[in-house]
């Protein structure tokens, strides 16, 4: 009850396994709309899988029927929705299409023709974990993911061709957006004034760039409530 009925100041709720964490996240979508008139579309709620986002889209629709209107959606499915509406910022096509390891192992191979494809395999594992951490091929701190300035320069090149192509890889659906806000502040705003509230289940989950993205959506304004089993961490 106090964990749903809070407002105010950012929330951070810790619970073990099936203690009702997403059923807070889900009450809490309806009692926003009925008890404080927060308008649905709104509210974001953001979870790890499609299978949690359609099973708590389903709960809260269940608790308020205007809750439909509601975005609940995964970390990657709501960066692909921002990237959709604003991909000339972050230099894409808005009809890209997401490269799956498979394609990303292509890619590199086209881009570096003396590499095997387990070679290119792990490259590209290294370059998914540099996205993780938002880490772009610029950035010092990359030297943590792989130290050899040899692979600086193939997922340089990799982004390149990757950007050529006009399509995005995985890792790409949370990195890009967070780039784009902090390099376009109008954007910026102009997202952060349209969700009032922002909610995170299985919060234990979210890596570095995830919560950088957390960053960069929620304004002074925003209403943030994070959901979480640390013991899952």
């Amino acid at each position: 009850y106090e964990a749903v009925t809070h407002t105010g100041s950012p929330l951070l709720i810790l619970a073990g396994a099936g203690s009702g964490k997403t059923r807070v996240i889900t009450t809490k979508i309806a009692y926003l709309i009925e008890e404080h008139n927060i308008e649905p579309w709104k509210i974001l709620a953001v979870t790890f899988t499609k299978k949690a986002a359609t099973e708590m889209k389903e709960r809260a629709e269940k608790l308020c029927e205007r809750a439909v209107k509601t975005q609940i959606k995964t970390f990657h499915s709501f960066g692909a929705w921002l990237l959709r509406l604003f991909g000339d910022y972050a230099g894409i096509s808005r009809n890209f299409t997401v490269y799956d390891d498979d394609d990303v192992t292509s890619l590199l191979v086209k881009v570096v023709p003396q590499l095997t494809k387990q070679q290119a395999s792990l490259i590209a594992h290294k370059i998914s974990l540099a996205k993780d951490y938002c880490l772009t091929p610029e950035n010092p701190d990359l030297c943590k993911i792989d130290s050899d300035e040899e692979f600086r320069k193939i997922y340089s090149l990799y982004q390149e061709r990757l950007r050529e192509t006009g399509n995005v890889d995985f890792g790409d659906l949370i990195m890009l957006p967070v780039l784009m806000m902090n390099s376009n502040p109008e954007i910026k705003k102009y997202i952060q004034k349209q969700f009032k509230v922002i909610m995170v289940d299985e919060y234990q989950d979210s890596n570095v760039a995830q919560f950088k993205f957390l960053e960069t959506l929620v304004g002074k304004d925003t209403y943030l409530c994070v959901v979480g089993d640390d013991d899952q961490s």
